[in-house]
Formats: structure tokens, sequence, C-alpha cells
């Protein structure tokens, strides 16, 4: 069985620990609760690749967000396969953020995989250009719209990023 270490990263209050859980728990609160430090869940996966069954288990970890008083702490990121940048669709200064979390990312793990996750795909919000984003650096896998509130794209996010980081480690 494969064992990796993925990381949600985003600045605070942009849904990270609401898209884990409802992957996780098929669960959704209204109720925000900022994360403070680490936590860490696992996912047990099954995955076919070229008619092989591989077994694996994502170790999903949620770190506080990113304020103007609190930087995202690099050694949280060290050893993570993939990363999983999450934005808030309804505000535009967690979408500027992306940049500066992808820099943060790669000097971390120079090559991991980067999906971001453009979340509360539910609320109204302005169009994004999709284009720009992915210029952004050659590590981004792709761009999903979610919303952990109504399930749009979660399960699909965590399910291309394992296919992505298996395939990876059985070449």
């Amino acid at each position: 069985m494969f064992s990796y270490k993925i990381v949600l990263v985003g600045d605070y209050a942009t849904g990270k620990t609401s898209l884990i859980r409802r992957y996780i728990d098929n669960s959704f609160s209204d109720e925000y609760k900022s994360s403070i430090g680490v936590s860490i869940s696992k996912k047990e996966l099954n995955s076919i690749i070229d008619n092989v069954e591989h077994k694996s288990m994502m170790m999903i970890w949620d770190i506080e967000g990113k304020t103007d008083f609190q930087p995202i702490f690099a050694h949280h990121l060290m050893g993570s396969k993939a990363f999983i940048i999450v934005a808030d669709l309804t505000r535009k200064e967690s979408i500027e953020s992306i940049k500066e979390h992808i820099i943060v990312c790669q000097k971390s793990v120079a090559n991991a995989p980067i999906f971001i996750a453009l979340n509360k795909s539910d609320l109204p919000y302005d169009e994004i250009d999709i284009n720009n984003l992915k210029a952004l650096s050659s590590n981004i896998i792709d761009i999903f719209k979610t919303s952990a509130k109504d399930e749009t794209c979660v399960r699909d996010i965590f399910e291309l990023l394992n296919l992505t980081i298996i395939k990876s480690m059985v070449k």
C-alpha cells in the first residue's frame, strides 16, 4: 500500500477544512471554526491503473490559513506529494493570494503537482480567467470550481490528485 501526504493550503476561511470533511465524511457545516495548527485526516483509496489495482493511504494535512499576521509555515509542507491550493471565489484577495501560495509550495517541494480549488462555487461570484491562473505555474495539474456545501467537484479534485500521485509512484 502506498502512503503519502498532501497539504491543503490557502488563506483563512476559504473552506479547506470543509472540503476535507466533505471528502472524508461526506458532511458539511455552515458554522465556521478557524483551524489552529495542523489537523491530519486519512483516506484509504483503491485505484486501477493499466488493469492493476493499487491501494493507497492519503494523509491529508489541513493547516491553518494564511492571514496578514500568520504566514503558512513551510515546514508543514515538507514531504508533501501534492498540494491543493484553496481560494474563496467570493473573496478576490484569496484568489490574488494563489500566486503567493504556489511560490511557498514550490520552495518546499519543487516539482509537486498543484491542484487549485476555487471554492464556494454555490455562492454568487465574479468570473475568473482560469487560463491566467493556469499560467502561474507548470506544476498546476488542474483547476476546479468546488463547493463543499453542495459537493461540486470535491470528489473529482481528490480523485484526480490520487491518480496523479499513484501514476507517478508506479512508473
